[in-house]
């Protein structure tokens, strides 16, 4: 364990610094590592790629345009994923029916029951819904804001002081951090917007980077808020320039009077962070993701990251950094004495800034229930062990100092591990320098650019931090809510074709939990659509609009009766919907409605229409009355009795009990009963024939006969012609 103790130099045993592994690399090792990245950005400075020089002080080297331009990212970061849509269903049973309601033909029934189903999808949602970012800027001098008028190196009350500065110009390894979020902050918001197309982002900005302590002069803001509204991205940039830039750095890129009379290997983070959670002058709002993005160079004061000044340029060479933070007031609230950074210094777990972010009020009322910081540790000399910032002599290197000596190594183990343990027990993001990887793996990904010869000229491209902004992590959170009501009711059926729902019929939905038990506000009653004439139905997830989400697990269901009206006799669409099964069998939108499902998801801000499938029933006709036989040509009128004109009259003798002869007229037999069977078949064609009503049918009696009604009521007669 580093020894903590004020002006101590016993170290034991210090951490080592390395890539791609928790562990660090050391010694011979470490160099050979360096200067392999040595040659690569020398052989890349040559090709015109490189941003800045390496290990030199102040920056002579600028990015090529005609190479690389600034807001090329290296690589794409993943796209969001687009919303988990519903799963929507439609049945219709029985699959055959018959024409106009009517239980006449071979199906013996006239309605089919439609089903429609729609169920949330049982697995989590990775969602960026609306999101706030509060952006928190360090100011310290490595951080890009060194100013050389201030006219202190670092050589004042003993110490070595900054070789570099003390020529009079910047800092060595100074990060153009600062300068380069002021003039590109538009920049910045467009791109985290872009990389969240599913989210509405704003933004907030705080700064910092006093401690007031042994190793301050005592100027300087612990806790400074610029922007204390959240923005839209499109208004960010301006707003920075207008608040921080114009007021905080005197509309330049420097802070007045930042020297190495301040700290700076380690700050206020903490009171900074604290203020930022709790929302202390910034507006954050529920029902909206909370995201804090960390820019800086420095530990905390927390025992965890020490840092060591005996071995750096500051004019305060005695003794190590605090390792407790002292308590600020915001007003109303004051932060507890010695806040951890992730872990708590006296037992309560909420008493750290890990903690903080899953306790506050403002970030359990957050969508997630905690607030995600994400974190950038600036490549500069505080987070370079090998930078020529750190000074070096005999004494130094006894005391471990020195470029790459094992107490520098320490110091920047403790800053760049701040980093990554905060964003790790926040779920948020870390980059860093391009040498070090976090214990959990998280590469850094930035490269050695600096401020540059001249502050009032500074270099302000840096693309890998550009980069590290577009990159940032919101989460990700997972979201429970599937889907959210419109205006207008969420499940909507129409018709199609001759198919109209069954008149007068009771109908009832039913919503279930994921646990399988009935949601209480359930819509149970459908509403008429009435769109120009044409009538389908509409229901709600629930009747009060503060509980029409679905989440995930829930499942809606309702049935209702539908009859064909009319034709056409074959296999018919009952709903109206545009998916591609849909119109392969023939349906489509009516008027431009259909059978849907219309929410928001929790992913998007934009209403989503989405069709049912297509369901489809048999429709049979009627049969018909049998048509009349054919008929032969009927007789001439016949006037009574029989006058039928005869041929000539044949006598004929026919005995009739006597012997007497009787004289009669022979008659066409074949011809009267050809006009008796003509006629009584004519008046059975002619009988008014039934309509088909199948309302009325079903409530008639069924048809007899008198001799049925006597039959039936137990008399002595079987009914009587009177």
């Amino acid at each position: 364990m580093v020894d903590t103790a004020r002006g101590s130099r016993n170290r034991p045993e210090v951490k080592t610094l390395g890539k791609h592994t928790g562990t660090r690399l050391h010694g011979p090792t470490a160099r050979v590592s360096i200067v392999v990245v040595v040659g690569l950005v020398i052989l890349l400075t040559i090709l015109g790629v490189a941003t800045q020089g390496f290990r030199t002080g102040a920056s002579t080297a600028h990015p090529s345009s005609a190479v690389r331009s600034l807001f090329a990212p290296a690589s794409s970061p993943p796209a969001p994923p687009t919303y988990t849509p519903l799963l929507l269903s439609v049945g219709a049973i029985p699959h055959t029916i018959c024409v106009q309601d009517s239980a006449l033909c071979s199906a013996q029934t006239g309605e089919t029951q439609v089903t429609l189903t729609a169920a949330a999808p049982n697995t989590g949602l990775a969602t960026w819904p609306s999101v706030q970012v509060a952006i928190v800027v360090e100011t310290a001098v490595y951080d890009g804001v060194y100013d050389p008028s201030a006219g202190d190196p670092g050589n004042y009350g003993g110490g070595p002081g900054d070789k570099c500065a003390l020529t009079g110009g910047t800092a060595c390894e100074e990060s153009n951090g600062v300068p380069f979020f002021v003039a590109h902050s538009q920049q910045i918001a467009n791109a985290i917007a872009a990389a969240n197309p599913h989210s509405n982002v704003s933004f907030a900005m705080v700064d910092y980077f006093a401690t007031l302590d042994s190793h301050d002069d005592g100027d300087g803001s612990e806790y400074h808020v610029d922007i204390p509204q959240f923005v839209p991205a499109s208004s960010f940039g301006g707003q920075v320039q207008s608040t921080f830039q114009a007021s905080v750095l005197s509309g330049g890129y420097v802070y007045g009077d930042s020297d190495f009379s301040d700290n700076i290997i380690h700050s206020s983070v903490i009171t900074a962070m604290f203020g930022t959670i709790i929302g202390s002058g910034l507006d954050w709002s529920p029902k909206t993701h909370h995201v804090i993005v960390w820019m800086g160079d420095t530990a905390p004061r927390d025992p965890n990251y020490v840092q060591d000044y005996a071995i750096t340029p500051s004019d305060y060479i005695q003794g190590s950094s605090g390792t407790c933070e002292p308590a600020y007031s915001y007003g109303a609230l004051t932060s507890p004495e010695c806040e951890g950074w992730v872990r708590s210094q006296d037992g309560n777990a909420t008493h750290s800034i890990a903690g903080l972010a899953k306790s506050s009020p403002t970030c359990t009322d957050s969508i997630g229930g905690v607030c995600t910081v994400d974190t950038i540790d600036l490549y500069s000399t505080p987070t370079d062990p090998y930078s020529p910032g750190w000074p070096c002599n005999t004494a130094y290197k006894q005391e471990g100092g020195c470029p790459g000596g094992p107490a520098v190594r320490s110091n920047v183990a403790n800053v760049l591990e701040a980093g990554c343990d905060m964003a790790a027990a926040t779920g948020g993001t870390w980059d860093g320098p391009s040498f070090y990887s976090c214990p959990n793996g998280q590469y850094g990904h930035l490269q050695a650019v600096f401020v540059g010869a001249s502050t009032g000229n500074p270099n302000l491209n840096n693309p890998s931090l550009f980069n590290a902004f577009r990159q940032v992590g919101f989460g990700p959170v997972v979201g429970s809510q599937v889907a959210n009501g419109t205006h207008q009711p969420i499940f909507q059926y129409i018709p199609f074709g001759a198919i109209q729902v069954v008149p007068g019929q009771h109908i009832s939905a039913t919503c279930l939990k994921a646990d399988g038990t009935n949601f209480k506000t359930c819509d149970h009653a459908p509403v008429v659509v009435n769109r120009s004439g044409l009538l389908g139905l509409g229901w709600n997830w629930s009747t009060k609009p503060g509980q029409n989400q679905m989440y995930l697990g829930d499942v809606w269901t309702v049935s209702f009766l539908v009859f064909a009206a009319g034709p056409p006799l074959a296999t018919v669409p009952v709903d109206a919907c545009v998916t591609l099964y849909c119109k392969a069998a023939g349906s489509n939108q009516i008027h431009g409605l259909y059978t849907w499902a219309t929410y928001i998801p929790a992913t998007n801000n934009t209403v989503v229409v989405q069709s049912f499938p297509v369901a489809q029933v048999n429709v049979l006709g009627l049969p018909g009355v049998p048509p009349p036989p054919l008929l032969l040509p009927p007789p001439p009128p016949i006037p009574p009795p029989f006058a039928i004109p005869v041929s000539p009259p044949v006598p004929v003798l026919t005995a009739i009990g006597i012997s007497a002869q009787v004289g009669v007229a022979t008659i066409s037999l074949q011809a009267a009963m050809a006009g008796l069977l003509g006629a009584g078949f004519l008046r059975i064609a002619t009988k008014v024939r039934p309509i088909a009503n199948p309302v009325l049918a079903s409530k008639m009696k069924k048809a007899g006969s008198m001799f049925d009604r006597e039959m039936g009521g137990g008399g002595t007669h079987i009914g009587r012609f009177e």
